[in-house]
């Protein structure tokens, strides 16, 4: 041994932090397989990072009203770890003492409070992981999670800084109690299908989670968040609601005595049972017991894996556990929900015109379907990574709304899908494939050879190039030409339809749809996708302007359609088609809160039929967005309103078709055309003199063509 090495030896290294015990097992785990198990390694390798971090991590701050009518703040503290073999389980822990950490007493009492939050999530994160690790070791289909409420307070007592815990009446701790179920229920994390916490028996106990699940059997009633399956439980929660309501109409009270638990014993049968299977009760009795079969064959398969990997019984355990997970993960669907719903996301009236192609299908006549309209979040102009954020969110929702599958519009697929594909669990549909599986199987039917495609589309769209690189797939050589229609959209969603569903299309809208598509015309092109979901309005309109202006038929393929073909075939070939042959699915149409009103009545048009549409806080959706994508949402919105009324302004001023669709190109058409590569060109009307002289000399009548003119001055510049 050198020197260095025995200064080494001797120096006393920092003790591991119980998260960074779990971390170095999974860590030891994966330099063992790596070493030992090749292949299952280089399958596998890219999911080990997403084990080591949690699922999710939920922080909320609970402004607790005291017995003397003060307010305490507390923090309540979720950790999902993950949730590939079910929903989450795992423990609620009041916490009220920590350790200090040395070298503190410089800091300020603010960064001191920072310290022990981190602490206590670690332990939060801790005890999850190693819930996901003991469900996969005893193959209990169950997830890792952990819940806890810091109730500490950071106080300088007499110039020593101390962690001084908070004691609570009973009183105090039914309001926090209920208070967690009511914020879990609504933040779409605690239910049925999802987390729902157990006592740790040293600082919460079973009536402590009475009242927690009280709240959240309420909240679940009142918010409506219950699925059909759960018919039986919806009847009892209806039942006490209304006697509940009777017996306060009758006493004169508004609400019901803080410590009963009326919900909760109402509904103690189907607790009783549901918690039997979700406390792993029924797989650790199997387990345990020493002559059934489950026992001897785990027994066995840990005795193999330390042959296998000549390791300690306790490491062939975290081999097992890690190698379950990681395998599980790896599969098309962890932890998808078998009677989840469709979740369709895209911008304004969209999902509306894909969920119609959808409902025509008659499967999918029982499938529950979300229609969500992220409507003042204008996509097709945004930055790649704008979109990505964006959908980041999304999916999270989804996932949070119960979505079995989430079907995304065509900006959304080409700038994010294969991104997010390998970090949610939920299948994600997009109209790419679909649709250039659909071009090349036109080409097999009519058993000719397609040399030009053309492609419209969103500008986020053309620029990702996603459409190419689909195309190349099967064909190398093939022609591709590209335009952008960045007033397309709006005209759709500022659009009137008349009482049979479809949209009026005025001759100042075909006037600058023929301008918009004269590029394309004047190539031979023989097939043409309307690459976004809003298109498939105009696709009658644009076969007869193409037949008018070339003589040629054109065959369209409207991506929303051949999308709702896709999803339909999807769901039948992994066998997750909803089961129900009587019963219609329900729809859900949801929307921010400023945009509720437009959109229900656009709903009512399209469908003939009065829409009741949910107001939504994405936030709520996601489960509380941070202070950073709070702020992003609010900069996008403004942002995304202004894009709206500048387009809106561009269609609905007297300018000619040609200096409408140029001006628009110039503010939103493709800038970067570094995707063009041999045989595929991106096309675009040029913005001439006369269009400019032409929009000065209206700016003086019209205040919005003037906005409109500074912003191709600076479009310009740049």
């Amino acid at each position: 041994m050198s020197l260095d090495d025995t200064k080494q030896a001797g120096k006393r290294l920092p003790e591991l932090t119980a998260l960074g015990k779990i971390q170095s097992r999974i860590d030891k785990v994966k330099l063992i397989i790596q070493d030992k198990d090749v292949d299952f390694y280089n399958k596998h390798s890219h999911l080990f990072e997403r084990l080591e971090e949690p699922r999710q991590r939920f922080i909320d701050t609970i402004n607790l009203k005291m017995d003397d009518g003060s307010i305490k703040s507390v923090k309540l503290f979720l950790v999902q770890h993950n949730l590939a073999f079910g929903p989450g389980q795992g423990e609620l822990k009041f916490i009220k003492h920590v350790d200090l950490p040395e070298g503190i007493e410089n800091a300020s009492l603010a960064e001191i409070k920072d310290i022990v939050e981190n602490i206590v999530l670690e332990e939060a994160e801790s005890s999850a992981m190693g819930k996901s690790l003991y469900h996969a070791l005893h193959n209990v289909k169950l997830g890792g999670a952990s819940s806890a409420i810091m109730l500490i307070d950071i106080e300088d007592i007499e110039g020593e800084i101390k962690a001084v815990p908070i004691h609570l009446t009973e009183s105090e701790t039914i309001r926090l109690a209920r208070e967690v179920g009511n914020r879990l229920v609504k933040y779409r994390i605690m239910g049925p299908d999802g987390f729902w916490p157990e006592p740790n028996n040293e600082t919460t106990n079973e009536q402590i989670l009475n009242w927690v699940e009280d709240e959240a059997l309420n909240t679940l009633w009142l918010k409506q968040l219950l699925a059909p399956k759960d018919a039986e439980l919806i009847e009892k929660l209806g039942k006490v609601h209304k006697q509940m309501d009777e017996e306060n109409a009758q006493s004169g009270n508004n609400a019901i005595m803080i410590q009963e638990t009326p919900y909760h014993d109402a509904v103690i049968m189907w607790l009783k049972e549901w918690r039997a299977t979700r406390r792993g009760g029924v797989a650790m009795e199997e387990l345990n017991s020493e002559e059934s079969k489950v026992s001897k064959h785990y027994r066995q398969m840990v005795s193999r894996t330390e042959r296998k990997y000549d390791v300690m019984p306790a490491i062939a355990k975290d081999i097992i556990a890690v190698k379950r997970l990681l395998t599980v993960m790896h599969l098309p669907f962890r932890d998808y929900r078998p009677n989840g719903q469709i979740v369709i996301m895209d911008t304004g009236i969209a999902p509306v015109i894909l969920h119609g192609h959808l409902s025509v299908l008659e499967e999918l006549s029982g499938e529950d379907v979300v229609v969500t309209s992220v409507f003042s979040k204008r996509l097709g102009g945004s930055s790649p990574k704008r979109i990505e954020q964006l959908c980041r969110i999304y999916v999270e929702a989804a996932y949070n709304l119960g979505a079995k599958v989430v079907v995304f519009c065509n900006t959304m697929d080409a700038n994010s899908r294969i991104i997010l594909e390998k970090e949610f669990s939920i299948p994600i549909l997009g109209p790419i494939v679909p649709a250039v599986e659909t071009v090349f199987s036109l080409e097999s039917a009519k058993g000719a050879v397609i040399k030009n495609i053309g492609i419209v589309a969103t500008k986020a769209t053309i620029e990702s190039g996603a459409y190419i690189n689909e195309i190349r797939k099967h064909n190398k050589e093939i022609g591709i030409f590209s335009v952008a229609a960045p007033l397309f959209a709006t005209m759709v969603d500022k659009g009137e339809f008349d009482k049979t569903g479809s949209q009026v299309i005025s001759q100042r809208d075909m006037s600058i749809i023929e301008a918009n598509l004269r590029p394309l015309m004047e190539e031979e092109i023989e097939i043409l996708i309307l690459g976004c979901t809003h298109y498939g309005i105009f696709k009658q309109v644009i076969h007869e302007i193409w037949k008018s202006r070339t003589g040629r038929e054109i065959h369209i393929v409207d991506s929303a359609r051949e999308l709702s073909r896709y999803t339909h075939s999807f769901l039948r070939q992994n066998k997750i088609l909803s089961l129900r042959t009587k019963q219609k699915g329900k729809i859900t149409y949801m929307t921010s809160e400023e945009d509720t009103p437009e959109f229900a009545r656009k709903v009512s048009e399209i469908t003939g039929c009065s829409a009741d549409v949910v107001p939504t806080d994405i936030g709520e959706v996601v489960g509380r967005l941070s202070e950073e994508d709070r702020s992003f949402q609010k900069t996008v919105v403004k942002e995304s309103r202004e894009d709206i009324n500048l387009r809106a302004g561009i269609i609905d001023s007297n300018l000619s078709a040609e200096a409408k669709v140029a001006i628009a190109e110039r503010l939103y058409g493709v800038k970067d055309k570094s995707v063009s590569r041999p045989g595929c060109e991106i096309l675009s009307p040029e913005l001439k003199d006369g269009h400019i002289k032409e929009i000065t000399g209206l700016t003086t009548q019209n205040e919005e063509l003037l906005n409109t003119l500074s912003h191709i001055k600076t479009a310009t510049s740049q």
